[in-house]
């Protein structure tokens, strides 16, 4: 094998390993996917305000359809690899921002409109539909951040 043969077969192997890395991040915020797992967000996060047997009922319900859509994405998927510490840290921080971003939202409904703790328009279901709102607008973000993790990521794909 040649210089020329060598190099022409490493070039050929960093255009697919990007080629992967655009596949694997696309298919992470597939629309459908993502508008599933707002759903769940929308769902669970809501029914902390209803009274029991309903609220486990909805919890299960809602945070059950955001983790399936997670694993039938990840069944589903063309592209397959282990995630990196760095993705780790990112999918962690997305999590904890958005459940943040849910009491901080249920303080404010309880305080500037005085919503109540309970009922059809309640604290949680304001802070619930804002926060998977948030969680849809910040989605291009998001993919735009992961992308650049998974290209820092020189290593295994």
């Amino acid at each position: 094998m040649n210089p020329q043969d060598a190099q022409s077969s490493l070039d050929e192997i960093r255009r697919l390993e990007g080629r992967t890395r655009q596949v694997l991040v696309s298919q992470r915020f597939a629309r459908p996917y993502v508008l599933l797992a707002a759903l769940g967000l929308f769902v669970g996060l809501a029914s902390l305000d209803l009274e029991n047997p309903w609220r486990s009922a909805a919890l299960l319900i809602g945070f059950g359809l955001f983790v399936g859509v997670g694993i039938v994405q990840e069944h589903r998927a063309l592209v397959r690899r282990k995630p990196t510490g760095p993705e780790w840290l990112f999918w962690t921080g997305l999590s904890a921002g958005l459940m943040l971003l849910f009491g901080v939202l249920r303080i404010a409904a309880w305080a500037w409109f005085g919503l109540p703790a309970q009922g059809l328009l309640s604290q949680g279901t304001v802070a619930a539909a804002a926060t998977a709102a948030t969680y849809l607008a910040v989605t291009p973000l998001a993919r735009r951040t992961l992308t650049t993790v998974t290209r820092r990521e020189g290593g295994r794909v």
